[in-house]
């Protein structure tokens, strides 16, 4: 009941600039590769890939070094967490949930979405491929 009167206003306790920024980053990743659910007969529907994979974006821009930080995040600023994808009205993930969303992705999801981003931004001429660098981190 209080999530519910509390989503009529939800826009007044995040910040425009911020809640701006995560609504034209998450436009800009194209997650088409990445099915939303995983196929499977058993068990529940589960949660969308594509929200827990804009949470770790949430988390990586926030600066948050674990996953406690993100979920205590999203808790309190419900409108990034529908902006992620999540129905706000029932329970956020859990901790085990993200845990075991990244822990078995496959990285070459990452260089995929990597790759779109960096081919957008030189189409819109943000970037260009006059020069090469390497990160061996």
């Amino acid at each position: 009941m209080n999530r519910q009167l509390i989503l009529e206003c939800i826009e007044f306790f995040t910040s425009t600039h911020k809640s701006n920024f995560y609504l034209k980053l998450f436009d800009a990743i194209d997650l088409s590769d990445f099915p939303e659910y995983p196929s499977s007969k058993y068990g529940p529907k589960g949660y969308s890939r594509h929200s827990l994979f804009k949470a770790f974006i949430v988390m990586k821009c926030e600066k948050f070094s674990h996953i406690t930080e993100l979920i205590d995040y999203l808790n309190n600023n419900l409108y990034i967490a529908y902006l992620c994808g999540f129905d706000i009205m029932k329970p956020l993930p859990s901790y085990w949930t993200f845990e075991r969303f990244i822990k078995n992705i496959d990285n070459q999801f990452f260089s995929n979405i990597m790759k779109k981003l960096v081919l957008h931004l030189k189409d819109l001429g943000f970037i260009s491929n006059s020069f090469v660098s390497a990160d061996a981190t």
